[in-house]
């Protein structure tokens, strides 16, 4: 099995690192030579967002069975995008070839975004870093983005949510190779986390925000969660809710009631991450009267249940 990592401008050189160092482990756990690797890359010597630089060639010096696009784009959506754009056309000839000898190709983070540009995605199911999310489906229609899971696999085509989702990307590569019992004691042996399924839980309400509208309506949500409703915010806005309406699908591309349940759902998110308050408070804290229902928005939203989202997020915030 010959795996290729192309390496962009800027990439995150733990994952880089990661894949080369499990597939090096493979290799020790078999005894023999199972994989071999390279770095590609349209500059000699890329350097990773750390300053880590690798040695990489050019072109395949054989064929491909993997093909892996990383990146490391900012979560500032005008910054990435650009660079998006460039890399997308530095890398066109690399993943068509990939495509002829029928390779696997995988994209992390905003590789996804890539991969759609040059029309990989169409008709596809697909998932990209959270904060691109709102720009992949404005843009690329024609993909069934699924942004709230951490990876989605369909035929030949994988894709993966923000950066080091590529820990998920590499156990689900080995395991559709044939490699599950080998991908199980390596595991073990470098104490890798088990697999997460879903992005929603490390999301930051807040960090996408790129209008005025956006912003001065998230201002009104954050105090007054319990009255929130279309009403209260064309009240608020001095305008009508017709008006207001027509507002929220020019600007956001989003229906007013959809937006104000998901302001109630993430600041449940918050809620869940930094208090103590049980689940039941925190629904009406929020403006739900049916913890029932509650949990039934929240698991759709995010993928997992208010309880195990509470569970997850602990040991990063230090709550007991």
């Amino acid at each position: 099995m010959h795996m290729v990592l192309y390496l962009p401008k800027a990439f995150y050189s733990a994952i880089a690192s990661t894949f080369v160092e499990t597939l090096q482990a493979i290799n020790g756990v078999r005894n023999c030579e199972e994989f071999s690797f390279e770095f590609i890359s349209k500059d000699r010597r890329p350097r990773s967002k750390s300053g880590i630089t690798y040695p990489a060639k050019q072109h395949p010096s054989r064929r491909m069975d993997v093909l892996v696009l990383l990146t490391g784009v900012s979560a500032d959506a005008r910054e990435a995008l650009p660079m998006l754009d460039a890399e997308t056309e530095r890398v066109k000839s690399l993943v068509l070839l990939a495509k002829q000898q029928r390779a696997r190709i995988a994209a992390t983070c905003g590789a996804s975004y890539m991969l759609a540009k040059l029309g990989v995605l169409d008709g596809r199911r697909a998932t990209i870093s959270w904060w691109l999310k709102a720009e992949a489906k404005r843009t690329f229609p024609r993909v069934k983005w699924e942004p709230s899971r951490i990876i989605v696999r369909d035929g030949l085509i994988y894709t993966t949510g923000a950066a080091f989702a590529g820990l998920e990307l590499i156990s689900m590569l080995l395991i559709d190779l044939g490699y599950a019992k080998e991908e199980r004691q390596v595991r073990k042996l470098m104490v890798l986390p088990p697999a997460r399924d879903s992005q929603d839980p490390y999301e930051v309400p807040g960090l996408k925000e790129t209008t005025s509208f956006e912003k001065r309506l998230r201002t009104l949500a954050r105090s007054n969660l319990v009255d929130l409703d279309l009403h209260f915010l064309s009240e608020k806005l001095n305008t009508s809710p017709r008006t207001l309406s027509r507002l929220f699908r020019q600007e956001l591309q989003i229906p007013p009631g959809k937006w104000i349940q998901e302001q109630r759902l993430q600041h449940a998110r918050i809620l869940l991450e930094s208090t103590r308050l049980s689940i039941s408070e925190i629904c009406l804290r929020i403006g739900y009267q049916d913890v029932a229902s509650f949990g039934r928005r929240f698991t759709k939203l995010t993928g997992t249940t208010p309880g195990k989202y509470r569970k997850e997020l602990r040991p990063a915030t230090g709550t007991n």
